[in-house]
């Protein structure tokens, strides 16, 4: 219903019953007092009467959708019925309505043009029926003022209420985002400290503290076994959290509303990641060589974010018409990743991922020991090349 669009079903039923009631009050006196109507009234109830007073009221149902048109029918209802001296009922409630529903629903200037000229013309109507009707006493220009001029300010203060109250809810609204918006922004900062922090202080240290046992380890060859055992299990556990704290520093740089529950992508993933990509118009050639060994978390997830980085910057630089090789080699004892593109190349600077690019593909690589490689082919294209050592 078009209707209910407009207003909501409460307002509507609120309303019908105004309309209704003043309908059944107005005509009550044409119905059960005719008989004692005082001689005082020019004309005695009629059909006319009765249709004056169903205009006078049940255009109410519709005063919230048609402000005006009601208040001009009521009105017009209002000063037939006075000009031709019915006997005065309840159905003159419906114009003070009227006029609440003007002060209400239109804004303050067109509220007090139209309902202001209204009021005047009422209080002269009034004044002219003092002087010629006997049934109009003077006391009644005193009414016609408070039941026009009181309704119609009372809707304009009803009306100004309620857009203090909204300028208040969407002043408090706009606040509440800001805050969220200060909130995010400052928790993005922090992350992205913490993992600064993360990267150039701890991850250096464990670097020099890996390398050093690395070191101790070559030099006590020959020593008692337990001593190189000892350094044996430091240098693979400094990798392994090397590996581990370089994927923690990736996710802290990663968007904030990022899902950080879903399992983290392995290299078994690659392939539905070209699937993706290839859907996406890119002629792409996935090729897997050798016997598939076992790698740890961090050398998996580094190896999907080898290829992952380097298909986004052969879609993104690569200019159009594009192919992409994606070759993985299982070596006896490492793993090799080879991402070709024949297209123009990126530059060595270019950024994937959300700035990491190609520094953030070595610095992968790096902590994991392996060896790294990205630059344009001299016969056209570019290749970026990756090994990882399966110890890590």
């Amino acid at each position: 219903m078009k209707l209910l669009e407009r207003i909501t079903r409460r307002q509507l039923l609120f309303d019908v019953v105004v309309a209704g009631a003043i309908l059944v009050v107005g005509l009550l006196p044409t119905v059960d007092l005719r008989q004692a109507v005082p001689r005082v009234f020019s004309s005695d109830p009629d059909a006319l009467h009765t249709i004056l007073i169903v205009l006078m009221s049940a255009p109410l149902v519709l005063r919230r959708v048609y402000p005006v048109p009601v208040f001009l029918t009521t009105l017009a209802s209002w000063v037939i019925d006075r000009g031709i001296d019915y006997p005065s009922t309840a159905a003159e409630f419906g114009v003070g309505v009227a006029f609440y529903t003007i002060g209400t629903h239109l804004e303050r200037r067109r509220s007090l043009r139209i309902g202001g000229g209204a009021s005047v013309f009422v209080v002269a109507w009034t004044a002219v029926g003092a002087l010629v009707l006997e049934s109009v006493v003077f006391v009644g220009i005193i009414s016609a003022v408070i039941s026009t001029v009181t309704p119609l300010l009372i809707g304009r203060e009803m009306h100004e209420r309620r857009r203090r109250v909204k300028e208040l809810q969407e002043r408090a609204e706009r606040a509440e985002r800001e805050r969220e918006e200060q909130a995010r922004l400052a928790v993005s900062e922090e992350r992205a400290r913490i993992a600064r922090e993360l990267h150039d202080v701890v991850a250096h240290q464990m670097t020099v503290m890996t390398i050093q046992a690395e070191g101790a380890r070559r030099i006590a060859d020959g020593a008692d076994p337990r001593v190189v055992d000892a350094l044996e299990t430091i240098r693979v556990a400094g990798h392994g959290a090397l590996a581990e704290l370089r994927r923690t520093v990736g996710l802290l740089r990663a968007p904030e509303d990022e899902p950080g529950t879903e399992p983290l992508p392995r290299l078994a993933d690659v392939e539905r990641l070209v699937d993706r990509v290839r859907a996406a118009g890119v002629p792409i050639e996935l090729v897997v060589r050798g016997e598939r060994h076992r790698l740890s978390d961090g050398a998996e997830l580094s190896a999907y974010r080898i290829v992952q980085e380097s298909l986004t910057n052969a879609v993104r630089h690569g200019g159009p018409g594009v192919s992409v090789t994606v070759t993985i080699t299982f070596t006896p004892d490492s793993l090799e990743v080879s991402v070709y593109d024949d297209g123009r190349g990126a530059s060595n600077e270019g950024t994937a991922d959300g700035g990491h690019g190609i520094v953030g593909m070595r610095e992968r690589i790096a902590v994991l020991g392996g060896e790294f490689n990205a630059a344009p082919k001299p016969g056209g294209g570019y290749l970026v090349r990756a090994t990882i050592p399966f110890e890590t």
